[in-house]
């Protein structure tokens, strides 16, 4: 598919203090498409704003030792700062939480930088290339369009965007190109040994004890096609896990031999139930994730529904069962990353 950036390097040249948006609770994809964002817009000589609708996932803040990106509050004067807007890795409402109210009342200019097949009318300038096995492969482009190099701390964060939405690099989204850019951002800094420490081999104990109980509670169904699990809200205060902590959970749910479709349902405090898929080659699961609000990519997407839980369950599962049955190997490779960056309310 491909962007062209000519427009965004006009738009870039017109303003000159830069708020710069991702979704809440982000993930590596955000976050590192985030700082290299402002990284480049500062090489620019532009002034630049960090922001996000909720807290920085703890997994991810060795990513900001300065600590730059702010969480959008009462009392923040970011959207009057900043002449322009640079949203990136989403480009929907619901996914901005606190910042998506403040911009609906904000006449700022703005951008929306994605590689998500779900989006809503922002009323800005929409980038976006569902081919992009990252978001973060995008932001290295518009530094292309600008010929410039992501400094060192930008190409860790960047790296991390390209790894993270990639499984490490094992993911379907996965092509020749995606070492390619690996390598690029080695030379440019980024350290594959230290991310990996950083992200993977210092999970906290109740992190491993929350993982426990979602994986005892593990069930297939539909001749082992379908794998679901849950985790409650009581289970947070029983490990002492939190919520950003089962990011990646849902990934163990398809990975059961034979399993075609994972489900993971996630109690919210409010008693809503968020929901992330997984599939592999015949379900499109952003199409289900539609149906009940939510959206993302053919193979990884997710939505939020009403509580109680078993409610919500027995209707996905529903749905889901329906879609393999009519199931169809998908027609077309453009919309295979395994980012799911997606849920019809704030997560």
């Amino acid at each position: 598919m491909g962007v062209d950036w000519t427009a965004f390097v006009d738009f870039v040249a017109e303003h000159q203090r830069f708020l710069v948006l991702t979704h809440v609770r982000p993930d590596g994809d955000a976050i590192g498409s985030q700082l290299g964002m402002v990284d480049l817009l500062e090489q620019l000589g532009k002034p630049s704003r960090p922001v996000i609708g909720s807290r920085l996932p703890s997994r991810y803040r060795f990513l900001d030792p300065e600590k730059r990106i702010q969480r959008f509050g009462p009392g923040n004067d970011c959207f009057q700062w900043a002449d322009a807007v640079v949203i990136v890795d989403t480009g929907v409402w619901a996914q901005l939480g606190d910042c998506g109210r403040a911009l609906k009342e904000s006449q700022r200019p703005r951008v929306v930088i994605d590689h998500h097949l779900t989006q809503d009318d922002l009323g800005a300038m929409q980038l976006v290339d569902t081919s992009a096995e990252a978001c973060g492969r995008l932001i290295v482009e518009a530094f292309d369009a600008f010929g410039k190099e992501p400094s060192p701390p930008a190409a860790m964060g960047l790296f991390v965007a390209l790894a993270m939405d990639t499984g490490w690099f094992h993911h379907s989204s996965m092509r020749a190109e995606t070492f390619d850019l690996a390598a690029r951002l080695v030379r440019s800094g980024a350290d594959p040994s230290h991310l990996y420490q950083h992200l993977y081999e210092r999970g906290s104990l109740a992190r491993t004890r929350l993982l426990g109980r979602m994986l005892e509670r593990m069930q297939t169904l539909h001749e082992g096609r379908v794998a679901f699990s849950e985790v409650l809200f009581s289970d947070y205060a029983a490990t002492g896990a939190v919520p950003e902590d089962t990011e990646d959970f849902v990934q163990y749910c398809r990975a059961i031999e034979g399993v075609e479709v994972g489900i993971l349902f996630i109690e919210q405090a409010d008693g809503a139930i968020k929901v992330s898929f997984r599939s592999r080659d015949r379900v499109n699961v952003a199409e289900i994730a539609r149906s009940f609000g939510g959206g993302g990519h053919a193979r990884a997407s997710g939505a939020t529904l009403p509580g109680p839980i078993t409610s919500a369950r027995t209707t996905v599962i529903a749905a889901v069962e329906a879609a393999l049955g009519n199931g169809q190997p998908l027609s077309s490779t453009s919309d295979q990353s395994q980012g799911e960056a997606f849920s019809s309310s704030p997560r």
